[in-house]
């Protein structure tokens, strides 16, 4: 189910095979916690509103029929299935209840992880409360590098980075045939082992590798890997 579905309160679609089980003899709840129940899935994104360089995997999730432990009567517990199996919300006596009750619990889990990650970045790492690179897709299918810029949103966002040289060896470098440029907005003077000139092009070498090209203030043209440029300002 989706993230909006899920953040305009919908309830997530439930299924009674594990979804992407890593064994067939472990397919149903009743193989994997010896209770009737069904499963369903949490994206990454959820909840709404999480900053967007904060991810998590897509979670998976059994609601199970159990029995009280204080009386006879059969209540819903939700447990996590890529775990530990532990216990996510509160049990109650209704499935649709049970299911809420969990989702508020991992939203809550979710943003206060997010609040701690950007703790960290400022007071911990003395980092800035976003990794400064981030990279999107226009349509026409080329990859932007947004460095330090101030676009508000980024068409295709598709990673963040703390340098340049992160987003050239994990992202750029790993599709040599994808054509890719710096936003408008980034900095254009380069810095690089043999000093600093005027960014003229990006461009591909025939490795495939990102590669920028700059003007030294001497008038000289160098080209260079962005895996290996030291800095943009």
């Amino acid at each position: 189910m989706t993230t909006p579905d899920l953040n305009a309160g919908d309830l997530p679609l439930l299924t009674a095979d594990r979804p992407r089980h890593r064994s067939d003899s472990q397919r149903t709840a009743r193989d994997l916690f010896g209770h009737e129940g069904q499963f369903f899935t949490v994206p990454g994104n959820f909840p709404d509103g999480l900053p967007d360089h904060i991810g998590f995997v897509t979670a998976v999730y059994a609601v199970l029929s159990t029995p009280n432990p204080n009386n006879a009567a059969h209540e819903f517990t939700v447990r996590d299935v890529n775990g530990q199996r532990h216990i996510l919300g509160a049990p109650a006596p209704d499935q649709d209840i049970a299911i809420r009750n969990a989702l508020s619990t991992l939203a809550e889990r979710r943003r206060d992880h997010a609040r701690q990650v950007e703790y960290n970045r400022i007071h911990v790492l003395g980092l800035d409360p976003v990794p400064p690179v981030r990279l999107g897709h226009a349509a026409t299918g080329t990859c932007v590098v947004h460095v330090r810029c101030s676009c508000p949103q980024v068409e295709g966002l598709a990673a963040h980075y703390e340098h340049v040289t992160l987003a050239a060896a994990e992202w750029l470098d790993e599709t040599p045939t994808t054509p890719w440029e710096f936003c408008p907005n980034s900095p254009t003077q380069v810095t690089t082992r043999s000093g600093s000139g005027r960014l003229t092009r990006t461009l591909r070498n025939d490795k495939g590798m990102a590669v920028v090209e700059l003007q030294h203030s001497d008038g000289n043209r160098e080209s260079v890997a962005l895996a290996q440029v030291s800095d943009l300002g």
